[in-house]
């Protein structure tokens, strides 16, 4: 079992943290994931289940249990990445502000955290592992039929059709939305998500996510991605402490299982209360052509 955070003031801080995570992470959910709260070191092995296409379908020829077996396959992920972000306040601040001021600290933090473990992850969107990408296209120039374009590549590589999900950087995410026939999609209610948020949930059969994590300058001009989750395989867990913190904890979403540690501590000679979020997990590669690649010119 985890340690549980006991403290009403750090429940309180860890679970507003716990939303900027999720948020900056969400794209890590178009991948094969297993996620969860419970203990491990780093180094420890976890196998995540990669799905595929299952078998066709039979002729009845007196018994039901023909032909029941399915693509389904495991693959061990090592726990070898460990992140952490620590921020501090003074006892006095913390005193006197009601942990108001350490609340947007470990906000700001969980964001940074999970922009850069997300990044991590996509390092092993390559050439090299996926394979040439889909044609060139500038972010001015991405539209509805670009969409459907790299949804016909993968068509193309016999990717399952469901579910797929489309990643794109804040360049092509924004001018798809202002693209005709995404725009008439809102149907001109402005309450729409699209209008008022800038969100696009679902687009010719991808759910769509955004991304700003992607440098301008990346090696391989990478600004987004068509992926099935066999294409990736991600694993998460709770580091427990060996050392003696005054909290201590694991921090997990309920619908995706996206797990950091709450750690608090003081430093009596600098009179500080600090608290990191750290995260453990690791990915691998997992069926090569279960991704296209999107790059810019």
């Amino acid at each position: 079992m985890s340690n549980t955070l006991t403290n009403v003031k750090d429940i309180k801080v860890a679970q507003r943290a716990l939303m900027p995570f999720t948020a900056n992470l969400m794209p890590v959910s178009s991948f094969s994931t297993n996620f969860g709260p419970q203990q491990a070191d780093k180094g420890d092995t976890v196998r995540v289940p990669l799905v595929g296409a299952p078998t066709g379908s039979s002729d009845f020829a007196g018994d039901y249990t023909a032909n029941a077996d399915s693509t389904v396959t495991t693959i061990p992920v090592t726990l070898n990445r460990h992140k952490f972000k620590t921020v501090h306040v003074t006892a006095r601040e913390a005193s006197e502000t009601a942990m108001d001021v350490l609340d947007t600290l470990v906000e700001t933090a969980a964001q940074q955290l999970a922009q850069d473990v997300l990044l991590d992850i996509m390092s092993v969107i390559t050439l090299a592992n996926f394979g040439a990408p889909i044609p060139a296209v500038a972010a001015t120039n991405f539209n509805y039929k670009k969409v459907l374009e790299a949804r016909e590549k993968c068509g193309e590589a016999k990717m399952p059709a469901s579910p797929r999900s489309l990643v794109l950087d804040a360049g092509h995410y924004t001018n798809l939305l202002a693209d005709d026939v995404v725009a008439k999609s809102f149907n001109l209610n402005l309450s729409a998500p699209g209008v008022t948020e800038g969100l696009i949930k679902r687009l010719a059969g991808f759910d769509l996510h955004e991304t700003v994590v992607i440098p301008a300058d990346h090696a391989e001009k990478l600004v987004g991605f068509a992926v099935h989750p066999s294409a990736i395989a991600v694993a998460m867990r709770y580091l427990q402490p060996v050392a003696e913190y005054q909290q201590a904890g694991a921090v997990t979403d309920p619908q995706t299982g996206m797990t950091f540690g709450y750690l608090r501590f003081t430093d009596t000679r600098a009179n500080k209360v600090f608290v990191t979020i750290e995260c453990l997990y690791g990915f691998t590669v997992g069926k090569n052509d279960a991704l296209k690649r999107l790059v810019k010119p």
